[in-house]
């Protein structure tokens, strides 16, 4: 069992079941066969099995039209790549602008690979390294997906609002994300995009481009939840 928060929830991680306050948080399941369509190589699902790829617990808190969910990683290496949700985007809130999202690692170690959506320029796209306890925001029109980089499984803890759903076209067309990273670390170039752009910088740097400030995402939206009314209105960020 690793207790993960004492306050203002408590919060316990026992396997893949995630539990608070002493009851067990439903989870959604991603298999393996479910991400086939965004794989750096194709995949024999009865070589590998129909693995259980990651798990998402929605709704552990919620507040002022705001959610806090935690997605649990595994440890794993699948056809030379690192385990990985499958990537979505976010709509449009305001002004052209996506939702944003904040993201904090809680066990492990990840890489976050944000891009902007396809067109006639190419895509942006930023890579971002983050640690344990590091905070990172999602800007607004930032697609995203999260890898677990490390050598244990990567718990990670976001908030949201809660109030769209999340779009996955633009990962099952192009066959992931702009880049994959492979069990040995590398980024591979996914050949279906143009990148334009590129850079790899820590959560830390990604913040201070947009002055934010976040020590704790949980404590932080459970005390001050008006600190994050820019996840429903990112004009304010």
């Amino acid at each position: 069992m690793q207790r993960i928060y004492e306050t203002p929830l408590r919060i316990e991680l026992i396997g893949s079941r995630l539990f608070v306050n002493g009851k067990e948080q439903t989870r959604s399941t991603r298999k393996l066969s479910e991400l086939k369509d965004v794989m750096m190589n194709d995949i024999d699902i009865s070589e590998h099995g129909d693995l259980e790829m990651y798990y998402v617990f929605r709704d552990v808190f919620k507040t002022n039209g705001i959610r806090y969910d935690n997605t649990l990683i595994p440890d794993r290496r699948i056809a030379g790549e690192c385990a990985k949700t499958y990537g979505h985007c976010h709509p449009i809130a305001e002004k052209n602008l996506s939702y944003p999202e904040v993201y904090q690692v809680l066990i492990g170690r990840a890489v976050f690979i944000l891009q902007t959506e396809s067109s006639g320029m190419g895509v942006d796209v930023i890579i971002v390294d983050a640690k344990k306890g590091d905070v990172l925001l999602i800007p607004p029109n930032y697609c995203h997906v999260s890898i677990n980089a490390g050598s244990e499984n990567l718990l990670l803890g976001n908030v949201v609002a809660d109030e769209f759903e999340s779009d996955y076209a633009v990962f099952k067309e192009n066959r992931g994300a702009a880049y994959y990273y492979s069990e040995n670390g590398e980024l591979i170039h996914n050949t279906n995009y143009f990148i334009a752009k590129n850079k790899r910088i820590s959560a830390n740097e990604l913040n201070s481009m947009y002055n934010f400030k976040c020590n704790d995402i949980l404590i932080e939206l459970y005390s001050n939840p008006k600190k994050f009314e820019f996840l429903k209105k990112p004009s304010l960020l």
